[in-house]
């Protein structure tokens, strides 16, 4: 194998690191022993050699979800203005230029 010339660096807080060299002294190791072990293993296995963490969904108990419907059912409903549905854009943004007093007649070639 190669000579060992290469860093890898990592982050994590002064407390989690002190802990962990404690414990793997303990264990008679260092990080770079270890380090050193797990990129073999992912190497060899080309995964991780533990469960990846992944997002477990959240899940609503039946009172939050009856809260939350009734409160979407409070909400007030807003007729529907279809006025803009047959516009093209630029109709519209002059017609809204207009309801700002901006527009005066002034017609797209």
């Amino acid at each position: 194998m190669a000579t060992a010339d290469a860093m890898v660096t990592a982050r994590m807080s002064p407390e989690k690191k002190e802990m962990g060299n404690r414990i793997l002294e303990d264990l008679g190791t260092n990080a770079s022993q270890v380090i050193n072990q797990l990129y073999d293993l992912v190497i060899e296995k080309r995964a991780l050699p533990f469960p990846e963490a992944k997002p477990q969904p959240r899940t609503f108990s039946p009172q939050e979800i009856a809260e939350a419907k009734a409160w979407v059912q409070s909400l007030k409903v807003l007729p529907l203005d279809n006025h803009f549905a047959t516009m093209t854009d630029d109709e519209i943004r002059r017609e809204r230029l207009a309801s700002r007093g901006h527009f005066d007649g002034w017609e797209a070639q």
